[in-house]
């Protein structure tokens, strides 16, 4: 019979291989890379760095807390005045991410021995060992903190096992002690039976749930958005989000100038595949620069990703001077900004209410505003910026429009979020994405019978208020609406 001391060696060997140990710093770095060669992260580099950046933090300095202002500057290359209240763009990319690793786990990645994972509110990678959802190895659960806490309450249970057995001894014979020892040991093997069995599947039935829980959510906000997006959503190619950058003349070092003002007819620079881009007066004697777009365009583009990421639904995104006709004519298109920026959209085949125009605002500076050329009673024939003083940074209220329209074929749509000025084109896409502003704009614009599914026109243009402090929107007010003709 062994000795107290074999015997507590032996218990506590039998409990250390319950205890999962953490990945070698091999093991992680391979699982990283494989996350980082997989297709579906193939062609967003955005991803793929931020990844890579957290993930090698976690392997090297796994008890620093990344912060969001740390991964904005280090990561997507923001200035040291990064505000995380303005610019989302590392929430969004959490987000994504997350969503990507549930995917990868579900598919190409169900059998991998190594789970990387990003807990919601947190910036720092937590990897472990997947576990075996049953006894033949076929599935993996990955909900490892879970295992980790059932297995510990396991070793605990055999703890205090195996202090009984110490005691008993004292108390009874040789014998009684064999049977009683039998008896505990088969009692702690069908406790060990019937736990794994409950274990496993609770184990599966939580990966199930989350698992299936974007799913469900991106399913309702899906129908909850349809009857404004719907036709979008029904093109088999990715929708096509197309954001403008303006051609200016000269460099940062020596001062930019707009190449060129929005014209009175004709197609100016910005219609797609124009080449070459020449000045106003014809000649190259200063470069061209087609690098910079403006701040509401960046905001729109971030909040319409993580938007059609959430709801699963395909996308591109491309600046307008990459933009060629056939793309334009083979795709449903969303284009953040107006024909100030994108000259191209002067040339889509239907008539608007709704333009931009050059003029003067109301302290005669050089602006744009939003005419109404078929003004309804009780609507203002023209909407103009407000100033809350001489510098047009000041700007404490803007216009925008949402545009939906036909597209430059028949069986596509071209949505277009513009506002006067940079700001209005970001308060009109955040209007378009956000479930209280879109519930809104649905139930005005709904042709449908009372119990009938909300059914809004095929084109229309809505206008919009937008008030504006320290250059952030942070109210958007419906103003009205117009019912296009064919």
């Amino acid at each position: 019979m062994k000795s107290a001391a074999n015997q507590t060696a032996s218990v506590s060997g039998e409990r250390e291989k319950l205890r999962p140990d953490s990945p070698s710093r091999e093991e992680k770095l391979a699982q990283l890379e494989r996350l980082l060669q997989t297709r579906l992260l193939h062609g967003s580099e955005n991803l793929q760095a931020f990844l890579r950046y957290v993930g090698m933090k976690a392997i090297d300095h796994p008890e620093d807390d990344l912060k969001e202002y740390v991964i904005a500057t280090e990561v997507f290359s923001r200035g040291s005045d990064f505000n995380p209240k303005i610019d989302s763009v590392v929430r969004v990319q959490a987000g994504r991410l997350r969503a990507k690793l549930l995917e990868y786990y579900a598919t190409e990645g169900k059998d991998d021995r190594v789970v990387i994972d990003l807990p919601k509110g947190h910036y720092t990678l937590i990897f472990s060992y997947a576990h075996l959802a049953d006894a033949g190895g076929k599935g993996l659960v990955t909900n490892a903190p879970t295992a980790v806490t059932d297995q510990r309450f396991t070793a605990e249970a055999e703890d205090k096992a195996y202090s009984l057995n110490r005691i008993v001894p004292r108390v009874v014979s040789r014998s009684s002690f064999r049977g009683w020892l039998f008896l505990t040991a088969g009692l702690l093997a069908l406790s060990a039976v019937l736990g794994v069995v409950a274990f496993n599947y609770r184990q599966e039935t939580l990966r199930l749930r989350v698992l299936a829980a974007p799913s469900l959510a991106a399913e309702t906000e899906r129908q909850a958005v349809a009857p404004l997006w719907g036709r979008l959503f029904q093109a088999s190619d990715p929708i096509l989000i197309v954001y403008s950058n303006t051609v200016f003349q000269g460099m940062p070092e020596e001062g930019l100038k707009r190449l060129r003002s929005l014209p009175d007819s004709g197609i100016g620079p910005g219609s797609p595949a124009l080449s070459p881009i020449v000045s106003v007066d014809g000649k190259n004697d200063k470069p061209v620069t087609e690098f910079y777009t403006g701040i509401g365009e960046v905001m729109g583009g971030s909040f319409l990703s993580g938007f059609l990421t959430r709801l699963r639904q395909p996308f591109r995104i491309k600046r307008s001077l990459l933009l060629t006709w056939d793309e334009a004519r083979a795709v449903n298109l969303i284009v953040l900004g107006s024909t100030q920026e994108n000259f191209f959209l002067r040339d889509l085949p239907q008539k608007q209410d709704f333009i931009f125009r050059p003029m003067k605002d109301n302290q005669n500076l050089n602006s744009v505003g939003i005419v109404n050329t078929a003004p309804q009673p009780g609507e203002q024939s023209l909407y103009l910026r407000k100033l809350d003083g001489p510098s047009p940074s000041k700007i404490s209220e803007d216009y925008a429009l949402v545009s939906s329209l036909q597209g430059l074929s028949e069986q596509h749509r071209v949505l277009i979020l513009a506002g006067i000025t940079t700001m209005g084109t970001q308060a009109a896409a955040e209007y378009v994405t956000r479930a209280e502003y879109v519930a809104d704009l649905i139930a005005r614009l709904n042709l449908a019978a009372p119990g009938e599914p909300p059914r809004l026109p095929d084109h229309f243009q809505v206008a919009l208020k937008v008030k504006i402090t320290g250059g952030v929107p942070i109210q958007v007010f419906y103003v009205t609406h117009h019912v296009l003709r064919p």
